[in-house]
């Protein structure tokens, strides 16, 4: 799927699609425009309700222009880097399901952002559990073997966060996650970093 030249987003669109206005989104996309556009951060309208969680949106966007599923914006993430850091665990499961219909699973689920973090690494830091969990329900060896520029595993990561069930998922996931993270640190480094409530 080549991706269109794009231009500007219309800023009655932006809005539109930050507060989930369907009628608004539909109308526009009814237009012969040729393209939705993009923010200044080149995020494209399915980033923007991906990361808003407006799962109708979502649907009725893919079918439109299906090739954004894929898109990067300025950071390098795409709408599914968007829905996990959103906890949109449901648009999460339908980006996979798009994405296995399309043979496009593994481009999706191990895309990196420029820092090289992955929608996995995204939920864990979160704390996204559901998001976690849709997101290890496939290619859970690639994506909890994945860490960012600075060798940060999502293991580590959801340790640092606080987030003992996502740590958990990772943990009971057929993955043999790595738990390595900055300067050859650990998640046992990590875990001792977290403040007690109340010390």
């Amino acid at each position: 799927m080549s991706e269109p030249q794009r231009e500007r987003m219309d800023y009655e669109l932006l809005e539109a699609l930050r507060r989930g206005d369907e009628r608004v989104v539909r109308t526009f996309f009814s237009q012969d425009t040729e393209s939705s556009g993009f923010t200044a951060g080149r995020n494209s309208a399915l980033h923007i309700v991906a990361g808003c969680g407006h799962l109708g949106l979502v649907k009725f966007i893919c079918d439109k222009e299906s090739f954004l599923l894929t898109a990067h914006n300025m950071a390098g993430e795409t709408p599914l880097h968007c829905a996990a850091w959103a906890g949109a665990d449901r648009i999460v499961s339908y980006f996979i399901s798009v994405a296995a219909e399309s043979h496009l699973l593994e481009q999706l689920l191990l895309a990196k952002d420029w820092d090289g973090k992955t929608a996995l690494y995204a939920a864990a830091k979160e704390g996204r559990v559901a998001a976690a969990r849709e997101l290890l329900s496939k290619l859970p060896n690639q994506q909890a073997a994945a860490v960012d520029k600075k060798g940060v595993s999502p293991l580590y990561v959801a340790v640092l966060s606080g987030s003992l069930k996502v740590v958990q998922i990772l943990i009971e996931s057929p993955a043999d996650a790595p738990y390595g993270g900055p300067n050859r640190q650990t998640a046992l480094h990590a875990a001792t970093m977290i403040k007690n409530p109340g010390s």
